[in-house]
C-alpha cells in the first residue's frame, strides 16, 4: 500500500469519527451543537454555515502551498473538505467555553497537518509540477474566499431583510396599539377616572377601555393578552372592536365577557386573555365580572369576586357577576399583573401585600412605584372614584 493511500485513509477515518461523534451527541441529546442557532431561519443558517465552511476549506489549499505543492490533488481536496468542516463545528459550538472548542477542533487540525508533513517527506517535485500545484492552490484559495464572500453577503442580506420586516411589523403593531389605548380619559359625569399605562417593551399585551353609558354610569374594561408584538396587538384590536359593538346592546359585564370569549375561540391560536369588566352606576353601585384577571381593590381591600376561565380557553365558560358599592371618598383600583410581578434584581416580587397598600394611591403613583421596584411586564392601572369624593 502506498503512503498516499495510507494517509488518505487516515484523513478519511478522521472525518468518519467526527461524523459518528456528532451523531452520538445528537442521539444522547447533549446540548453541544446548535442550541443558539435553532431560532434562525433555515436559509440564513445555511448561508452562515456555508461561509464558515468555505473560509476554513481554503486552509487545506494553503497547507499544500506551504509544503511546496507536494500533496496530490485528491489529498488536497480531502484536506480542504476536512478543514472546511471545522468552520461550521466551531460556529455550532460557539455557546460552549473556548477550551472545549479548542479541544474538539485542535487535534483534528494538528493531525491533518502532521499527515501533510509525513506526506511531504522525501518528495522532490519537478519545477513544472510545483508551478502547476501552486496555480491550482492559488486559484482554489481565491475561489473559496470569493464563494465565502458571496455566502456572507447572502447571509447579511437575509438578516437585513428579516430585521426590516421585524421593524415594519413592530411599527404596525405600535400604530395599532396607539389607536386602541386611550390617549385621554373620557369625561363621565359623577366620576373621577385616572389611568396609567406603561408597556415593558415596544408593544405590550395590556389593554383598557373606558366607555360612558348612555343612561349614566361607565363601563371600565381592563385585560392582558398573552404574547407580544403584532399578534398581541391584533388580538387586542379584535377584543376592543367586539367590546365597543357589545356596549351598544348590553351593559352586563357577564354577558360582555361571554361574547368576547366566543369571539376569541374563533380567532385565537393557543393564546388566551385575562379580562375584567366593571360597570359603575351613577349611585355608586358596581357590577363586576372577571375572566381570570387580578381582582380589583376597593378602599384598599381586595374584592372577593368569582373568577371564570380566561377568554379563549373554554367554549362553555360563564361569568358570574358580583355586586359592590363605591362609597364617597373610596376608590376602586383595577390593574394588571405587571404591578404584582414587578421584581428587583435579586428576584424579590412587588407582591400582593405591597399592591394592596399602594392601591389607595393614584394610578400614576402605583405605576411609578412598580416601575421603580423593577418592571418586568406591561403595567396598566385604572382608578375610579365618585366625583367630589376624596380618593
Amino acid at each position: 500500500m502506498s503512503i498516499e493511500r495510507l494517509l488518505g485513509g487516515i484523513a478519511l477515518g478522521l472525518a468518519i469519527v467526527a461524523l459518528l461523534g456528532w451523531l452520538l451527541f445528537r442521539r444522547m441529546k447533549l446540548d453541544w451543537f446548535g442550541s443558539h442557532l435553532r431560532e434562525l431561519p433555515v436559509n440564513r443558517l445555511w448561508h452562515l454555515l456555508a461561509a464558515r465552511f468555505l473560509r476554513m476549506a481554503a486552509v487545506g489549499f494553503l497547507i499544500d502551498l506551504v509544503l511546496g505543492g507536494s500533496m496530490s490533488r485528491p489529498l488536497v481536496l480531502l484536506f480542504a473538505f476536512l478543514f472546511g468542516l471545522c468552520g461550521p463545528v466551531v460556529l455550532l459550538m460557539r455557546h460552549r467555553p473556548p477550551f472545549q472548542r479548542v479541544l474538539f477542533v485542535a487535534p483534528i487540525i494538528f493531525i491533518l497537518y502532521g499527515i501533510a508533513l509525513l506526506h511531504r517527506r522525501g518528495v522532490d517535485l519537478p519545477p513544472s509540477s510545483a508551478a502547476a500545484a501552486y496555480r491550482f492552490d492559488a486559484l482554489s484559495i481565491f475561489a473559496m474566499f470569493l464563494a465565502s464572500a458571496f455566502a456572507t453577503t447572502k447571509h447579511i442580506n437575509t438578516e437585513g431583510a428579516l430585521q426590516l420586516r421585524a421593524e415594519n411589523e413592530l411599527e404596525a403593531a405600535r400604530a395599532v396599539q396607539q389607536v386602541l389605548i386611550p390617549d385621554e380619559i373620557p369625561s363621565v359625569p359623577g366620576f373621577k377616572i385616572e389611568s396609567s399605562y406603561q408597556p415593558a417593551g415596544e408593544v405590550g399585551g395590556d389593554f383598557f377601555q373606558i366607555l360612558p353609558l348612555i343612561g349614566g354610569g361607565v363601563l371600565v374594561v381592563i385585560g392582558d393578552v398573552s404574547g407580544k408584538g403584532m399578534p398581541a396587538a391584533m388580538t387586542v384590536s379584535l377584543l376592543i372592536g367586539t367590546l365597543r359593538t357589545l356596549a351598544h346592546y348590553t351593559s352586563s359585564p357577564g354577558e360582555i365577557l361571554a361574547a368576547m370569549n366566543r369571539r376569541m375561540l374563533v380567532r385565537s391560536k393557543d393564546g388566551f386573555t385575562t379580562c375584567l369588566v366593571l360597570r359603575a352606576d351613577p349611585d355608586g353601585t358596581l357590577t363586576i365580572a372577571n375572566a381570570g384577571h387580578i381582582s380589583p381593590y376597593c378602599d384598599g381591600e381586595e374584592l372577593t369576586i368569582e373568577s371564570g376561565f380566561p377568554l379563549g380557553l373554554l367554549a362553555q365558560s360563564t361569568y358570574e357577576e358580583a355586586q359592590a358599592e363605591l362609597k364617597p371618598g373610596a376608590q376602586i383600583t383595577l390593574l394588571t399583573d405587571g404591578v404584582v410581578e414587578a421584581r428587583t434584581t435579586t428576584g424579590e416580587l412587588f407582591g400582593f401585600a405591597r399592591t394592596q397598600t399602594w392601591s389607595r394611591k393614584s394610578a400614576e403613583q402605583i405605576l411609578e412605584a412598580a416601575r421603580a421596584f423593577g418592571q418586568d411586564d406591561d403595567i396598566t392601572v385604572v382608578t375610579l372614584a365618585l366625583a367630589g369624593g376624596k380618593p
